[in-house]
């Protein structure tokens, strides 16, 4: 009897347990639905004109897509679109706070939960010259097209950017999806990532320029870059570079293939994956070359020294390593 009243005891407690559990559990899953921002109180709801001089924008969206688009007018058009009817609650809000532009997905406290897919169109003035833009989404993409700024910060959990700009320095980062950077004019640094992506980078110059994705395809190409590093864990690396100073490339499972017009240091590293190189025969390099499973091959005039390849007058500095695979020189085009 006694056995029994224990037993019962215990499996009521188990199951008192068990639904606190589930009740810690499904007020984390609430919480984390929920959408919260400060100053909530400042924000307006609904579409707007802005004729306020902007400097700065910040905008945070959850689930759609952001549009820029230009006019030849003046002022900022703010307008949204979604593919259901919305309530108050599910509007967006901006506000104008200082010379910065803020824009939220809905109203603060608002729980997200089966969200209509909305779309933010942001209409800019023609030739607009931004300090600084954040542009942020958490399931959806952007599309920029011909932005000016000093900073440019993009960011996606599950989507893709693209976006054109002349800027100082940009950073555009997704977990899933692609990234797709035109840059103009001179940039001081440009960062791109993706957890499973792709990233395509064209620019005419930067300081510093850092590409990487852990599964996808990694492409850059440019007129001119001090530091590059470029890497993706699983995928192919292709780069095109006029001229670069330092460069730093490296692939775990895919295939390296460069063209530099002219460099003074090149390291590139794969691990499963062929590496194919176009260098410059003038005014030369000095090259380390080693592979654990596969050929060396080159159509340029190296000279073979100790364990060194040079060409020309081997200024240049290349150091190429690939665990399974081969190594192919070749000359550049020119």
């Amino acid at each position: 009897m006694k056995n029994a009243k224990f037993l019962k005891c215990a499996m009521i407690l188990c199951a008192l347990i068990l639904i606190a559990a589930v009740v810690v559990a499904l007020s984390g899953i609430l919480n984390a639905a929920g959408f919260t921002y400060e100053h909530a109180d400042k924000y307006t709801a609904g579409d707007a004109e802005i004729a306020q001089p902007v400097r700065n924008l910040d905008i945070h969206w959850v689930d759609g897509r952001v549009n820029v688009t230009y006019h030849s007018g003046t002022g900022i058009s703010l307008t949204e679109t979604s593919e259901k009817p919305i309530g108050d609650d599910l509007r967006m809000r901006w506000w104008v706070d200082g010379d910065t532009l803020r824009v939220q997905y809905a109203r603060s406290g608002f729980r997200l939960s089966l969200n209509p897919r909305k779309t933010l169109t942001l209409s800019l003035p023609e030739g607009a010259v931004f300090d600084s833009v954040s542009i942020s989404a958490t399931s959806g993409d952007l599309s920029i097209p011909a932005l000016q700024a000093e900073r440019l910060t993009l960011s996606t959990t599950s989507g893709d950017i693209d976006a054109a700009a002349t800027v100082r320095r940009v950073a555009a980062g997704v977990t899933s999806g692609n990234v797709s950077l035109a840059l103009s004019g001179s940039a001081e640094a440009a960062e791109a990532s993706a957890t499973s992506g792709n990233i395509r980078l064209t620019l005419e110059s930067a300081d510093s320029v850092n590409a990487s994705t852990t599964s996808g395809l990694v492409s850059v190409s440019g007129e001119s870059v001090t530091s590059l590093k470029a890497a993706s864990t699983s995928g192919n690396v292709t780069l095109d570079i006029g001229r670069v100073t330092d460069a730093d490339v490296g692939s775990t499972s895919g295939t390296v293939t460069a063209a530099f017009g002219a460099f003074s240091a090149v390291k590139v590293a794969a691990t499963s994956g062929d590496v194919r190189l176009s260098l410059p025969e003038d005014p030369g390099f000095t090259a380390k070359l080693a592979t654990v499973s596969g050929g060396i091959h080159y159509d340029l005039p190296l000279s073979r020294q100790s364990d060194r390849y040079v060409c020309g007058d081997g200024s240049g500095s290349l150091d190429v390593g690939t665990t399974s695979g081969s190594i192919q020189l070749q000359p550049a085009a020119q």
